[in-house]
């Protein structure tokens, strides 16, 4: 899962290039994404 949730945000930033996900910086990728990340390893 956690591989999966890295790629999807990949292919929407680098290849899809959406503008609400390459609009944001990398503070703000940690912030949204970090937490389901997180849950991932830890849960």
């Amino acid at each position: 899962m956690l591989a999966s949730q890295v790629l999807g945000l990949a292919l929407c930033r680098y290849i899809l290039r959406l503008p609400p996900v390459v609009d944001l910086n990398v503070d703000d990728v940690v912030r949204w994404i970090g937490p389901t990340l997180q849950a991932y390893l830890t849960e």
